[in-house]
C-alpha cells in the first residue's frame, strides 16, 4: 500500500486558502483584511517551520536501555541507543575523563589509576560513594577495535574473589544515532541471576542519562 503524501502544516494551508488571496483583483487586495490575515499567518506559519526542524535536529536522549538474561545461559546482554555518532560514544566510552563522571551510581564519585585501552591495556577505577565505602573495579583489554568494539575482563578487588567476567561490547553505527550492546559472560546462571539481582540496572541506567548528558555538551562544542 502506497504512504500518503507528508507535507508540513504550513503547506497544507497555503494550498487549501491561497486560492482565495490569488481570487483578489489586483490592486484590491491593499489594505484588505484578509491580506493582513494572510501575510499574519505565513510568517506565523514559517516560524512553526524553523521550530519544528530545529525540535527534528535537536539530538534528544534516547531512554530505551533493554537487559536480558537467556535462561540456558550463563550471560547477560544489554542493548541501548544513544542519539550520537559512533565515534564520540566511543570517546565517552573510552576516555578516563568522561568515565569517571558516568561510572557507578547516583552520589559515587571516581578516581581512574589506569585506562589503558588497547590489548593488554589494564583499567582500574576507584569509586567512592556518599557513605564511605569504596569500590575497586579492575580489568583487562583484551581486544580494541576502535570504534566499534572492545573486549574486557571485569573485576572487583577484595570482592568476588575468582570471578572475573568477560564482557564484549559493541558500537554499530546508524546515522546520527548510535546501537550500543555489551554481553557479559558469567561463570554459571548462579552467578549471572546474582548480578542480575545486585541492583546492576540502576547503576548502569544512571551512567547512560549521564552519558546522554555529556554526549550534550561534546556535540554543543563541536
Amino acid at each position: 500500500m502506497e504512504r500518503p503524501k507528508v507535507i508540513s502544516l504550513s503547506d497544507y494551508v497555503r494550498k487549501r486558502h491561497g486560492e482565495a488571496l490569488r481570487r483578489l483583483r489586483p490592486g484590491a487586495g491593499k489594505g484588505h483584511w484578509f491580506v493582513a490575515y494572510w501575510r499574519h499567518w505565513q510568517e506565523s506559519l514559517d516560524r512553526l517551520d524553523d521550530y519544528l526542524m530545529k525540535l527534528k535536529e535537536k539530538k534528544m536522549p534516547i531512554d530505551n536501555l533493554k537487559i536480558e538474561a537467556p535462561a540456558n545461559e550463563p550471560i547477560i546482554i544489554a542493548t541501548r541507543d544513544f542519539a550520537a555518532p559512533r565515534a564520540l560514544v566511543w570517546k565517552v566510552m573510552t576516555e578516563p575523563e568522561h568515565v569517571a563522571r558516568w561510572w557507578g551510581t547516583e552520589g559515587q564519585k571516581n578516581v581512574i589509576t589506569a585506562f589503558d585501552v588497547r590489548p593488554g591495556g589494564k583499567w582500574r577505577i576507584e569509586s567512592h560513594d556518599p557513605d564511605g565505602n569504596v569500590y575497586i573495579f579492575t580489568g583487562e583489554y583484551r581486544e580494541v577495535t576502535a570504534p566499534e568494539k572492545f573486549v574486557w575482563t571485569f573485576g572487583m578487588e577484595n570482592m568476588f574473589f575468582g570471578k572475573t567476567l568477560l564482557e564484549t561490547h559493541t558500537f554499530e553505527a546508524d546515522g546520527a544515532i548510535t546501537h550500543y550492546k555489551s554481553v557479559s559472560n558469567h561463570d554459571s546462571i548462579e552467578d549471572r541471576d546474582g548480578m542480575v539481582a545486585s541492583g546492576m540496572e540502576e547503576g548502569m541506567r544512571h551512567g547512560y542519562e549521564v552519558m546522554d548528558r555529556i554526549l550534550s555538551e561534546l556535540t554543543q562544542e563541536a
